[in-house]
């Protein structure tokens, strides 16, 4: 295990133990699972290694869940819907939800968090993207041909669940 990997002899002696068989979790901080590629080669890591040492990225954030207590339904304006990468049209009659604030959650309407991700996993096709040092833009594409649920798309399924707000995911996550 390694704690977190923030230079490059870190970097280096994390994938050559990866490379020699052992089994390493890591963390690196970075925004999404493409961007952790490129901290590690920014890191001057050679692709050949890193590929070869790499089996998935996973990346994730936290986000608060709606407060079963105070729970209440919410609406959104299709403005708010749009700016949120969320179709107005299908959505337009979905009940969405929020906490109105109770004693149980403090007056916040959440309580407690839970985590949404993004893994990459690493088939042949992105490794040899990775080693061709293709963009993130065509790295995400291959991911997604694949099956790759982005981050995004977890915390708006997530919302769409009652499970958590608009304006979490909006705190925590990007619109691509």
């Amino acid at each position: 295990m390694v704690g977190e990997i923030r230079d490059e002899e870190t970097a280096q002696i994390a994938i050559q133990s990866a490379l020699t068989g052992h089994l390493v979790f890591t963390t690196v901080h970075a925004n999404n699972v493409v961007d952790v590629l490129g901290r590690f080669l920014n890191m001057k890591v050679e692709p050949y290694n890193f590929v070869s040492a790499l089996n998935c990225v996973v990346a994730q954030r936290l986000v608060r869940n709606i407060c079963p207590r105070c729970k209440v339904e919410a609406s959104h304006t299709a403005k708010q819907l749009e700016e949120s990468g969320i179709d107005p049209k299908k959505f337009k009659d979905h009940v969405f939800y929020e906490g109105k604030g109770c004693v149980d959650c403090n007056g916040t309407g959440y309580m407690g968090r839970m985590a949404i991700a993004e893994i990459l996993d690493m088939s042949d096709r992105i490794r040899e993207l990775i080693l061709d040092r293709k963009s993130a833009a065509e790295i995400k594409r291959a991911a997604r041909e694949e099956g790759m649920t982005f981050m995004r798309e977890a915390a708006v399924a997530r919302v769409l669940e009652g499970k958590t707000t608009l304006r979490e995911i909006n705190k925590v996550t990007f619109v691509e």
